[in-house]
C-alpha cells in the first residue's frame, strides 16, 4: 500500500468517549477511566478514507505515550503498521516529544521491534494476565543506535545518589561512556575517579542490571545501554570534578520534583524499587 491512502486526525473529546464507549475491546468505563480519556488526546486512523483503528497520546514530558490503541486485525501486518507509524512518529516530532513509548503484549513485541523499537522492559499484567512489553520508538525517521555506558548506584537511606550535568542541566547516575578496549566495569571505575575524585575497589563493584532507555540530551535516536553496578561507599568522600555541578542524594519523589526527568535514571528507581532497595 502507498504511504498517502492512511491518515491521522485528531479526534473532538465528546467524539473520543463515543469511539470508546461503542467498542468491544472495552466492557464497562469507570469514572478513572473516563477521566484518563479526557487528559488524553485521541487521533483516529484511516485507510482509504475507511476508519481503521485509533490511539491516544498521554503526555508524560519528554515523551509521549501511546494508550488505549485499537487496530483492526486485516492492518496488522508489517508494512501497514510500519506505515501507519511513520505518521505517528511525524505527529510526536511535531509536537516536540523525544519519543514515544508504547506497551504491547508479547505476541506483538516481534511486530513493533521489526519497524525500529527498542524493548526496554518486560512485566506481568495482572488484569490480563499476560507479560507486556515496553518498546520506544523514535520521533525520527532513523532506527535507535546503541550508546554503552556504565553507572554507579549508591543508596543511602532509601535515597539514590545522583549527579548533575553542567552541559545537560539535569540529575544522573555517575559514569559515563564505554571507550574502546574497555568493559562496563574498566570504563566505570575510570569516569567515576574524574568524576567524582573517588577511587572504586574493583572487588567491591557489585553488578546490578542493565538498563536500556532513550539517552536525554543526545540525539533523537541515540539508545543508552547501561551496565549498573552497586558499590558501597563506607565514607568515602565524592567531590564533583569537571562537568559535574553537584551530587546529592534523592528518594524517588524528590527525584520527581525535578524539572528534568531522565529516563535513564527513572528505570533505575524502578529496578531498586522492585528489588526493595529503597
Amino acid at each position: 500500500m502507498n504511504k498517502e491512502i492512511y491518515s491521522v486526525v485528531a479526534a473532538s473529546k465528546d467524539r473520543q468517549i463515543d469511539l470508546f464507549v461503542g467498542t468491544s475491546d472495552i466492557k464497562t468505563l469507570t469514572a478513572s477511566y473516563v477521566t484518563q480519556l479526557h487528559s488524553s488526546q485521541l487521533y483516529i486512523c484511516y485507510c482509504k478514507q475507511k476508519q481503521i483503528g485509533w490511539f491516544t497520546f498521554e503526555d508524560r514530558g519528554a515523551y509521549v505515550a501511546l494508550n488505549h490503541y485499537h487496530l483492526e486485525g486485516s492492518y496488522l501486518a508489517l508494512e501497514d503498521v510500519k506505515q501507519l507509524f511513520d505518521y505517528v512518529k511525524d505527529l510526536a516530532k511535531a509536537q516536540k516529544f523525544k519519543y514515544i513509548e508504547i506497551s504491547v503484549e508479547k505476541e506483538y513485541q516481534v511486530l513493533f521491534e521489526s519497524i525500529g523499537g527498542v524493548t526496554v522492559l518486560e512485566r506481568y499484567n495482572e488484569l490480563s494476565g499476560q507479560m507486556v512489553c515496553v518498546i520506544h520508538l523514535t520521533v525520527i525517521q532513523q532506527n535507535w543506535l546503541n550508546l554503552h555506558t556504565a553507572g554507579l548506584v549508591v543508596v543511602d537511606s532509601g535515597r539514590l545518589l545522583l549527579a548533575y550535568s553542567n552541559n545537560k542541566k539535569a540529575w544522573y547516575l555517575p559514569g559515563g561512556k564505554i571507550d574502546s578496549l574497555e568493559n562496563s566495569r574498566e570504563a566505570l571505575i575510570r569516569e567515576i575517579e574524574e568524576e567524582l575524585s573517588l577511587i572504586i575497589a574493583p572487588d567491591e563493584l557489585t553488578y546490578l542490571c542493565p538498563i536500556t532507555a532513550p539517552a536525554y540530551g543526545e540525539k533523537l535516536n541515540i539508545m543508552m545501554r547501561q551496565d549498573c553496578y552497586t558499590y558501597p561507599l563506607k565514607g568515602q568522600v565524592v567531590q564533583a570534578n569537571n562537568e559535574i555541578g553537584a551530587v546529592k542524594y534523592f528518594s524517588y519523589q524528590e527525584y520527581l520534583q525535578e524539572p528534568i526527568l531522565v529516563p535513564g535514571v527513572l528505570m533505575v528507581y524502578e529496578q531498586l524499587t522492585d528489588r526493595a532497595m529503597l
